[in-house]
């Protein structure tokens, strides 16, 4: 039989307060979590509780009957949410009950409940200190990161494709107060309009063909509390955009075909490789987007411009592959690290990253050699004709346009090529 120390001890293990009386408002079960949000004394089980809480709306209850659900108040500096009940036995109201919880233990549930809701693979990993780079431009821009993850505005990384602006993201992520929420990153640029707009901001179910039964939450309900990294901002659509000004604004998100408005607290950090400001002379992006986006810029440099680094990126690399069972090698010889040093790497740490492994896979020995990259000193020696010939080019227009005082169409007639062929090299190499 169970009996009042095993009804207590069930109490005692709610994470909720509990607190109940009786028809005469005479507390009959009290259970520890409650007293301690309350800041009740040990023994009062018996008495009135209104002699520890005067204005007790639990005597409202008792005259009514009617339930309260989710009723916010302040006791002793905590929010808490409040379910009050009635305690009916055989249609007679026989007592109240009442169940609370801290507005913060329900935030902090939800965001558990939300981090292992999403996709795996959707958790920030690589903290600032991951990141490799000893180069001025390089330990400036993991400063201003370790700046810019002690607030909480938006921020617009700009780089080159391959600079690492999502290790960046996920780093400043990691490194501010938002820690413990989730990090989600989209880029814009994989997904279509109709198919970005759903994935930002969710569904209802029926709102279109295909759509998934119970509807779907968008990546700015799941990332609530945390961090929302959009990639490829400048790819956005015009109507996506004002859609996403919105949220941004107003701090609400509304599900398509939904009218539910839910509130969202969520970082942007949104990153490109495109020039905003000439998408914004374009009309193809809009400039209240970008100035509200704009708030802390954060510039990564091209691996061109820091090449000291490259030894200790392909030492990482190296490493990396041996971890993954690609191969244990020993660290490259000067020979290979000057001759990839001499490469202007458009692809940046990306490209490198595909050239060493493919490096470790050709090496016939326990050491990277000269000989294992070959095939990099081929495509470099190509690059250097291709770069020389382009150099040649150019010297040649500027040296016909000058002849000709400026006219394009005499001088495409000179050069043996269309007119527009010549804007369009003009243009490719910086001309007007």
């Amino acid at each position: 039989m169970i009996n009042d120390i095993h009804i207590q001890a069930i109490l005692d293990a709610s994470h909720d307060g509990i607190i109940a009386v009786d028809r005469d408002s005479n507390i009959i079960w009290v259970n520890s979590i409650a007293k301690e949000i309350l800041g009740l004394p040990a023994n009062i089980v018996g008495q009135k509780i209104t002699r520890y809480i005067p204005n007790s709306d639990m005597l409202r209850i008792l005259a009514t009957g009617k339930r309260e659900i989710g009723d916010i108040a302040t006791i002793l500096n905590r929010q808490i949410i409040i379910n009050r009940l009635p305690m009916v036995v055989e249609g007679e109201i026989v007592g109240a009950v009442s169940t609370f919880k801290e507005i913060t233990d329900i935030q902090k549930m939800e965001l558990r409940i939300r981090k292992q809701s999403m996709e795996s693979g959707l958790e920030a990993k690589y903290r600032l200190e991951d990141i490799i780079g000893q180069a001025p431009a390089m330990r400036e821009a993991k400063e201003w990161a370790e700046t810019f993850a002690r607030t909480d505005a938006t921020v617009l990384i700009q780089g080159e494709t391959g600079t690492g602006k999502e290790l960046f993201a996920q780093g400043i992520h990691l490194s501010s107060q938002r820690a413990a929420g989730p990090f989600i990153a989209v880029n814009c640029a994989a997904l279509p309009g109709n198919l970005l707009e759903s994935e930002l901001f969710g569904y209802e179910e029926g709102a279109f063909t295909g759509a998934r039964k119970g509807g779907k939450a968008g990546l700015f309900e799941l990332a609530h509390g945390g961090t929302l990294f959009l990639d490829e901002i400048g790819e956005m659509s015009i109507p996506i955009q004002a859609l996403l000004l919105r949220i941004l604004q107003e701090k609400k998100v509304r599900r398509i075909s939904g009218e539910r408005i839910v509130p969202v607290d969520v970082r942007i950090i949104a990153a490109t490789n495109r020039d905003l400001e000439k998408l914004m002379e374009e009309k193809l992006f809009r400039s209240d987007l970008y100035y509200r986006l704009n708030v802390l810029t954060l510039e990564l440099p091209p691996l061109r411009e820091r090449t000291e680094d490259i030894p200790l990126l392909v030492a990482s690399i190296v490493e990396e592959l041996a971890e993954r069972g690609t191969r244990k090698l020993g660290i490259a010889d000067e020979a290979v690290l000057h001759l990839l040093k001499q490469h202007d790497w458009p692809g940046n740490v990306r490209e490198l990253r595909n050239v060493v492994e493919r490096m470790v896979l050709l090496c016939k020995t326990d050491d990277i050699r000269s000989e294992d990259i070959a095939f990099f000193a081929k495509k470099l020696n190509q690059r250097r004709q291709i770069r020389r010939q382009e150099n040649q080019e150019v010297e040649l227009i500027r040296k016909v346009l000058e002849e000709t005082k400026g006219n394009k169409g005499e001088a495409a007639k000179i050069l043996g090529m269309d007119r527009s062929t010549l804007w369009r090299k003009i243009k490719r190499h910086g001309g007007e």
